[in-house]
């Protein structure tokens, strides 16, 4: 079989922990990332780089080939996050895919086609709110919780306090969220935290942009810091952070996950492998131009569309259209599956 892995021998990821860190080390890590002209993943656990070119500047995280394909499609899993398989960092994958240059988004398309496979079989709820369940194997469940953020981790917190029966949950925030309502018993503006009455646990999920809170800012006798870069004083005792997290998340019993994703890694790269001049190569080209040509003439018609926002519609549409015809041209015997493919075969011009 002639091998068509266009670009993937050229994948490179280079990948930097930013659990714990502070914003002059992230601040460091996002421009190396920058500096890769490459395709970011910036999560509050990790950036990642992602392009089809040696790294420019010799990271020592730096993953290369079919390394780290496998990297990439874990990452999508959500095999790597602190919350096992949240759903948050599929969509972020996505988004890179999205702003990335039509060979390497075609490397992205696979690597999430492969983790959705894994998915499908391992549906999860997961997200940043799971964070607050894993804090409380260390830390007593509180009667009274402070979360300080407006932001989605900060919504997804409260909604997991909700869960948990969380009595009282006391918002801080710049402005209040809209969707506050529901999900916390009071707000307070944020330059009114450290007047606020003491509680057992505070959350922390600031921006990157926001000031370090000290301890005195802080009234509560335990406090979960989520932010990247950390917003916390490091020398404050009441602090768990993301770094802790991960040594509570585990990482050693998911080695049977792992080698169930590299089964749906190795289809998707047999798939990926096959001879252009076999039925289900033919097959697919055939469409693959197609989807092109109709591209072209969408993208002139409504040109109010961004091109990749197309390009993504496009090509998820067509994966999801051509699985299941794809796998039974496979089932065919050879002769068979030639004609079959030949049907979908542009006709040859006079």
């Amino acid at each position: 079989m002639t091998d068509h892995l266009e670009g993937l021998d050229r994948l490179v990821v280079c990948s930097w922990d930013t659990t714990s860190c502070d914003a002059a080390a992230f601040d460091l890590a996002r421009a190396e990332a920058l500096a890769h002209d490459a395709s970011l993943i910036v999560t509050c656990q990790r950036i990642e780089a992602v392009a089809l070119a040696p790294c420019p500047l010799g990271c020592a995280a730096s993953r290369t080939g079919r390394d780290a394909f496998r990297y990439l499609t874990a990452l999508a899993a959500g095999l790597h996050s602190i919350a096992l398989g949240e759903h948050e960092i599929l969509g972020q994958v996505r988004r890179a895919a999205d702003a990335a240059p039509p060979p390497l988004a075609a490397v992205f398309a696979r690597a999430i086609a492969a983790a959705r496979a894994f998915r499908k079989r391992h549906p999860s709820d997961a997200d940043s709110g799971s964070l607050l369940r894993l804090a409380l194997r260390r830390l007593p469940v509180p009667a009274s919780l402070l979360v300080v953020g407006s932001g989605p981790t900060a919504a997804a917190v409260c909604r997991t306090a909700r869960d948990l029966a969380i009595p009282q949950v006391t918002v801080a925030s710049r402005t209040a969220p809209a969707w506050l309502r529901g999900r916390a018993s009071a707000w307070q503006p944020l330059d009114r935290l450290p007047a606020l009455p003491p509680h057992d646990l505070a959350v922390v999920a600031l921006g990157g942009d926001a000031p370090v809170l000290q301890p005195a800012d802080l009234p509560a006798a335990a406090v979960l810091d989520l932010s990247t870069p950390r917003r916390t004083d490091p020398a404050d005792p009441r602090v768990t952070d993301l770094r802790a997290l991960r040594e509570l998340a585990g990482f050693e019993g998911r080695a049977s996950l792992f080698a169930e994703l590299d089964n749906d890694i190795d289809r998707v790269l047999a798939h990926w492998s096959e001879d252009a001049a076999s039925p289900v190569g033919r097959f697919r080209r055939a469409v693959e131009l197609r989807r092109r040509a109709d591209l072209e003439r969408i993208a002139r018609r409504h040109p109010e569309i961004p091109r990749h926002v197309l390009e993504t519609i496009t090509r998820s549409l067509v994966a999801h259209i051509l699985h299941e015809p794809s796998e039974r041209l496979r089932a065919l015997d050879p002769a068979t599956a030639s004609i079959v493919a030949a049907i979908f075969e542009p006709a040859e011009q006079p």
